[in-house]
């Protein structure tokens, strides 16, 4: 063999190696550059959620504090609110006496859809949905002696979507008049859409309004960012104790406990799609 070829050889073989080495380094560069790239998009998610949240959070607390300095029951218009920039509107009212999803009984929970503007029918099979779904019918003689089944039990209004067979519509108006938290019958829509300025109901005394901003009184407040499609919501039972509200930076005890705390959801979802008997429009907040 002529020693001329043995060199060639050898320098094609580098050559190759080399190419292969680039080829490698390059390919190591992209996935490295790509990783970083997509490490950035997910650190600006976060801090976008971790904003979103902070700015909800702040709006919750200041809508909560100034509905202990009102001490007033009947439930504040929604407000508009501005922080870091962001609009921000945050409204609040009751949960104490909406459709108990999970204390009533089949035949209660019928007649509360029903009030709704739901058909009899309509309503029958979406109670007989939702009582197979949680497993128990009837949950007690008077409905408000339940023992929760913490494996079948409604433990948002999100497990609505779960339930199979049941009618999206009244899905949608459960979501907003419903709740899974408060325990007793339901005594209409009336003391849940009242504001400010209307007259007290008969028996009804100044400071006992809607709200029931009393010891065990339960409020939902909802905080929605203009131009995003998601709300947090939550929900807190106001216990009476405490002079001032949670993360105000004092000692004091707050005088709400937490039963859900800022819980995403889509905005439109709990708005009820239904017109009443009156002809009213009741969509709106969550």
């Amino acid at each position: 063999m002529p020693r001329g070829a043995g060199r060639g050889g050898r320098d094609g073989y580098a050559l190759l190696l080399v190419l292969f080495l680039l080829a490698m380094a390059t390919a190591v560069g992209l996935v490295v550059m790509g990783n970083g790239l997509s490490a950035r998009k997910l650190a600006r998610v976060a801090s976008i959620a971790a904003g979103q949240d902070q700015r909800a959070a702040a709006a919750t607390w200041t809508a909560l504090d100034g509905l202990l300095a009102q001490g007033d029951a009947d439930i504040p218009p929604p407000r508009r609110l501005v922080l870091d920039g962001q609009a921000l509107t945050v409204t609040v009212a009751p949960e104490t006496g909406r459709i108990d999803l999970n204390g009533l009984s089949r035949k209660a929970l019928a007649q509360a859809i029903h009030t709704l503007g739901f058909s009899e029918g309509q309503a029958l099979k979406a109670a007989d949905a939702i009582a197979a779904w949680r497993g128990m019918d009837p949950p007690g003689a008077n409905g408000l002696d339940l023992t929760i089944d913490p494996v079948r039990a409604l433990w948002s209004l999100e497990d609505l979507d779960a339930i199979p067979g049941l009618n999206p519509d009244i899905a949608a108006c459960l979501r907003r008049w419903g709740t899974v938290y408060a325990r007793g019958p339901f005594r209409g829509l009336a003391p849940l859409v009242r504001r400010p300025g209307a007259k007290p109901a008969a028996g009804e005394e100044r400071g006992e309004g809607p709200l029931g901003l009393v010891a065990g009184g339960m409020v939902r407040v909802t905080v929605a960012e203009e131009g995003r499609p998601q709300v947090r919501r939550s929900v807190l039972l106001y216990r009476g104790v405490g002079q001032q509200a949670a993360g105000s930076g004092t000692d004091a005890e707050s005088p709400w406990l937490t039963l859900e705390w800022q819980r995403p959801v889509l905005a439109g979802r709990d708005a009820c799609v239904m017109t009443d008997r009156m002809g009213t429009d009741r969509g709106g907040g969550l």
